[in-house]
């Protein structure tokens, strides 16, 4: 990756994260007024992208799929622990061991960069997209736009990520009006937010940034959101520690937090 866009990038990640409280485009809870939105939402922002960014965001429509997954995404990590692991882990760790092997040289590159241990990657990769077997079939931008436009985490989350999304469009990185994730705006194998995907993207094959496609690019990224989130390396990563509060601030349910750095003791056992 080239100095400029690491700048540009961790210039755009701290711009979308500031509040954006003050604007004068209004939420609603159901699609009725969506094209309006987008028309207040061009009028107050199209100028900061493209012509050509404005023209896929106009393009997408309100889902209501990403609205119902939503509003039932709490059930999604209820249950004991146990039960939440038991289910979300199984088979992981021996598939987890197998990708290592494979791509080694790019656990060891990142690990030595960023200080981040392959079983954590390995942990993530494995309970996100079953190492990128299950990356969701939601136009990435389709999805984002619909839930900053729904009321319940706009302010909170969802509008920031949209101009991430349009960001990453805007620079080229990726195409998220064609692409698909899951009901969230995830990108990639690991599922990045829009935001997320700006502070970690990097190049690590020489193809240029691509965590679709790309394993090297999916281990080196979400390494470097890591280590860019206060990862220490070396450290400990149970619940406790400085680094399992960098893990808690991948994913807020309780369980998926707890089950993350027990899949990646399990997984090291199979590959140290």
């Amino acid at each position: 990756m080239s100095g400029a866009f690491k700048t540009t990038a961790l210039a755009i990640a701290v711009a979308v994260a500031l509040p954006v409280s003050a604007h004068a485009v209004t939420c609603s809870n159901d699609g009725a007024n969506f094209q309006q939105w987008k028309r207040d939402f061009t009028a107050e922002y199209g100028g900061r992208y493209k012509a050509s960014t404005m023209k896929k965001f106009n393009a997408v429509n309100y889902n209501t799929s990403v609205i119902k997954s939503d509003r039932n995404n709490k059930a999604k990590f209820k249950g004991t622990f146990e039960s939440f692991y038991e289910r979300r882990s199984r088979g992981v760790a021996p598939l987890a061991a197998k990708k290592y092997k494979t791509y080694k040289r790019y656990f060891d590159k990142a690990e030595k960069q960023f200080g981040v241990p392959a079983e954590l990657i390995l942990a993530i990769w494995g309970l996100e997209t079953a190492f990128g077997r299950y990356s969701g079939n939601i136009p990435i931008l389709e999805a984002t736009a619909t839930l900053a436009y729904d009321c319940r985490r706009s302010e909170s989350l969802f509008f920031p990520e949209l101009l991430a999304a349009l960001t990453v469009i805007d620079n080229g990185y990726a195409d998220l009006y064609s692409a698909r994730g899951a009901f969230h705006g995830e990108i990639g194998q690991t599922q990045f937010l829009p935001s997320r995907f700006l502070q970690g993207a990097i190049d690590y094959d020489g193809g240029g940034v691509d965590v679709f496609r790309s394993p090297a690019d999916v281990i080196g990224s979400t390494s470097k959101w890591f280590a860019a989130n206060g990862w220490q390396a070396g450290g400990d990563y149970q619940q406790g520690s400085a680094n399992y509060r960098v893990i808690m601030k991948w994913n807020a349910a309780d369980n998926y937090q707890m089950t993350i750095p027990r899949l990646a003791a399990e997984i090291r056992k199979r590959i140290k």
